[in-house]
């Protein structure tokens, strides 16, 4: 889910820095959330989308990149920073193949 607010707010204001990670839920449902997030002028986190899987793999990050892909469309200077995730580097790569990632530490 991305509101048009955000994603607007994201293409006209933000710096074009992603942060993407995943959490694993607890309780009846279970699976994981997957957010994708920057940070604004204030230094505080921006929401720019989130989804909902089973699981924190090749497939489920597919789909969410590529979900977060078609509001966003192409934009040159693109970077995403992320946690060393072996799932979130290879769809990074295959998805947004133009843009720059890096991990976080």
């Amino acid at each position: 889910m991305s509101l048009s607010a955000s994603i607007k707010g994201f293409r006209r204001f933000m710096h074009p820095v992603i942060a993407v990670d995943g959490t694993h839920l607890n309780g009846i449902f279970g699976g994981t959330m997957f957010v994708a997030t920057a940070q604004d002028g204030n230094e505080q986190v921006y929401p720019i989308a989130f989804g909902y899987g089973g699981l924190e793999n090749n497939l489920s990050w597919e789909w969410f990149l590529d979900c977060l892909k078609k509001p966003l469309s192409h934009i040159d200077d693109l970077v995403f920073i992320y946690d060393r995730h072996a799932s979130i580097e290879a769809e990074i790569s295959k998805v947004f193949s133009y843009a720059t990632h890096t991990i976080c530490c």
